[in-house]
């Protein structure tokens, strides 16, 4: 299995394995890039007004142990050569400080230039660090930078900052990542795991800065067995129909066929292809069918299998009452999309497609509503899972991988 993801015909997979043959990668850890908009009527996108020349510092929590560490840098969305003058890493410290920062080299330069549409992999870097390590990747952008390739909802804070030292005056926090998109380790994994979904994936309803998001609750609670869990959910994803990114459909190859010592794909996604239609989001959209959606699910399974990789299809969580006091509220749910819902997970739960099944709707539905979810899972909005509701999922995941491994 490892032979045939390492074969994949990708830049990444290529720039990773030209230096040495017999080295294995594996994510751990992962933002899955989405194009910037220029619309922001309704959705800030939470950058600085301009990054040419900026310096901005992004912290993040490895999901899994390394002895040497690589960055992938995106531009995949760009239409422009994106300059980035100088990276460096560090073990992150309280806010935007850092320690022992190091310089990371990209065929031995110090800064490159990522080609629109394209993506680049760094030299690795001797940065021995544990999973749930914290550790800061720190980009200064040349003089012609225009930010056109970012993912939205980072659930942690990055800063804008004045110079990359240890302890850099703040100019702007950041919601959002920018250009990072993948930290690659040097440790073999016995598995490596992409969580693949929507906002309750990527973890809209989980506190800034708090790693509970159910891929982190997951990555923590296996990385000692030798999985390595990473987190490809875009806020607003759908698996049909592009959104606040693109497809799944779409996305797959990228945010997961392509991902060095990836081999196991877990599927949460139905939600907003089954919500938006007739909402603001989508007025004009016809309603989302049945058929659709087993067609959409059973082509991931047909390309996930030719690339000897595993799937794991969630089931849809109810909704009901979702999104209160918005302008969603009254369209986003309906008894006829939550048939919709039922008759899918129905479906799901007798097909034979995918190598396993995680009931993410019989675990957060309220014991005597089971179109709401349960209040102890949720986040507030009746739609995201909070703190409780993402460890509920985790485990659930975790033992659905746990049996697999041990069958």
């Amino acid at each position: 299995m490892r032979k045939i993801i390492r074969t994949t015909a990708t830049l990444v997979a290529m720039a990773i394995a030209a230096p040495g043959l017999a080295e294995n990668w594996v994510p751990a850890w992962m933002a899955s890039p989405q194009a910037v908009w220029s619309d922001t009527t309704v959705f800030a996108t939470g950058l600085p007004e301009q990054i040419a020349g900026a310096t901005i510092r992004q912290p993040l929590t490895l999901g899994f142990p390394a002895n040497r560490i690589r960055l992938v840098l995106s531009n995949v969305h760009g239409t422009r050569p994106l300059p980035v003058t100088a990276v460096t890493l560090a073990h992150s410290a309280p806010d935007a400080q850092t320690e022992d920062a190091q310089a990371v080299l990209f065929g031995g330069h110090a800064g490159t230039v990522i080609a629109p549409g394209a993506q680049v992999v760094s030299d690795a870097v001797v940065f021995p660090a544990e999973a749930g390590a914290r550790i800061a990747a720190t980009l200064t952008y040349g003089a012609d930078a225009v930010a056109e390739d970012f993912h939205w909802d980072a659930r942690e804070t990055s800063y804008l900052i004045d110079a990359d030292t240890p302890e850099p005056e703040v100019l702007q926090e950041l919601p959002a990542r920018l250009t990072l998109s993948m930290v690659l380790s040097d440790i073999p994994a016995r598995l490596g795991v992409i969580a693949m979904g929507d906002s309750i994936t990527d973890g809209n309803g989980a506190p800034m800065d708090a790693m509970v998001r159910w891929p982190d609750l997951l990555a923590h609670a296996l990385a000692s067995e030798g999985v390595a869990v990473v987190n490809a959910g875009i806020s607003g994803g759908r698996l049909l129909s592009d959104g606040m990114g693109r497809s799944v459909l779409a996305r797959l190859d990228h945010d997961m066929l392509a991902v060095p010592g990836a081999n196991v794909l877990v599927l949460l996604i139905g939600t907003n292809d089954i919500a938006w239609p007739g909402t603001p989001f989508s007025p004009e959209e016809a309603p989302m069918t049945l058929e659709r959606l087993q067609q959409g699910l059973m082509q991931v399974a047909a390309r996930t299998r030719a690339q000897g990789m595993r799937l794991v299809i969630g089931t849809v969580p109810p909704f009901e009452g979702a999104l209160p006091d918005t302008p969603m509220e009254a369209t986003y749910w309906s008894p006829g999309k939550d048939a919709l819902r039922r008759a899918l997970n129905d479906w799901l739960r007798g097909a034979d497609f995918y190598d396993a099944l995680v009931d993410f709707d019989s675990v957060l539905s309220a014991p005597k509503d089971d179109m709401r979810l349960n209040p102890l899972y949720d986040s507030g909005d009746h739609l995201h899972p909070g703190g409780n509701g993402n460890q509920a999922m985790a485990d659930a995941v975790a033992q659905v991988l746990r049996k697999g491994w041990q069958d």
